[in-house]
């Protein structure tokens, strides 16, 4: 489901709900419904860049390793559909950019390491945002994110989970716990692909969305059929849990090796 909107009608509404501030660097789009992954519950999401920070009574606040140390947030229902708004200063896109220079991914102090899942979710957004304002601003952050070591994080950081999550699972096993192991397992395969996926330029934090982007990326390494089985658990035997947790820990591993960082 492709969601088509007016440009001006986003500009309206939000300026009509006094939550447009002045003097915005851009505002844009992004989400499933942007994407064409949405359904009639899919709420937009609207990211509004100021210069300033955004104050509000009703406004939420979500935290993030940035000067200031929070984003707000705002609801707002159109014609049946939530929106969901965001506010980030200009400023800490900038700290945030920063995190994923190729410097400070290369750096002993691992800076990209301080990314929390706030900053990460904007970042996901970038690639495929549209602008109702300010164009301008968004193909330049952009084009920043598309020139640092954004790619080779998510990879990094999703091998990592990944290879963390197999040792569990094979150490659950060994010990006979494998309920965890089985749980572990599923959990490892899910980082494994999403590092696969990050490698094919799908970046992506939903466990939701991750067939779509796999079906996006299309992956010589590991064929849909076979990702499908094992993302929905198709040969698990209740009764020989311990031979699915070694199949699939084997699968992770040969992902983590054959995937370029």
């Amino acid at each position: 489901m492709v969601m088509v909107i007016e440009d001006a009608y986003v500009m309206e509404s939000l300026s009509e709900n006094g939550l447009l501030p002045d003097g915005c660097e851009s505002v844009f789009l992004s989400g499933t419904l942007i994407r064409g992954w949405g359904n009639p519950n899919s709420d937009l999401n609207i990211t509004i860049i100021t210069r300033e920070p955004w104050t509000s009574p009703g406004a939420e606040c979500s935290f993030v390793a940035l000067d200031p140390p929070t984003v707000i947030g705002e609801k707002l229902h159109v014609e049946g559909r939530r929106w969901d708004i965001e506010y980030w200063q200009d400023s800490q896109v900038e700290q945030a950019m920063a995190k994923l220079s190729h410097e400070a991914f290369m750096g002993d102090q691992a800076v990209w390491k301080l990314l929390t899942e706030e900053e990460f979710a904007f970042l996901e957004g970038i690639p495929y945002a549209v602008a109702v304002s300010g164009p301008e601003w968004l193909d330049n952050r952009r084009r920043q994110q598309r020139e640092s070591a954004y790619t080779a994080i998510l990879v990094s950081r999703s091998l990592d989970h990944a290879d963390g999550f197999a040792e569990e699972a094979d150490g659950a096993c060994e010990a006979g716990d494998l309920d965890s192991a089985v749980l572990a397992a599923r959990s490892a395969f899910g980082h494994a692909v999403d590092a696969l996926l990050a490698a094919h330029g799908e970046f992506g934090h939903s466990p939701k969305c991750r067939a779509r982007r796999f079906r996006e990326a299309r992956p010589s390494l590991l064929a849909f059929d076979r990702y499908w089985e094992v993302e929905t658990m198709r040969t698990f035997d209740p009764a020989r849990p311990a031979g699915w947790v070694r199949e699939v820990i084997s699968l992770c591993r040969r992902i983590s090796m054959e995937v370029e960082v």
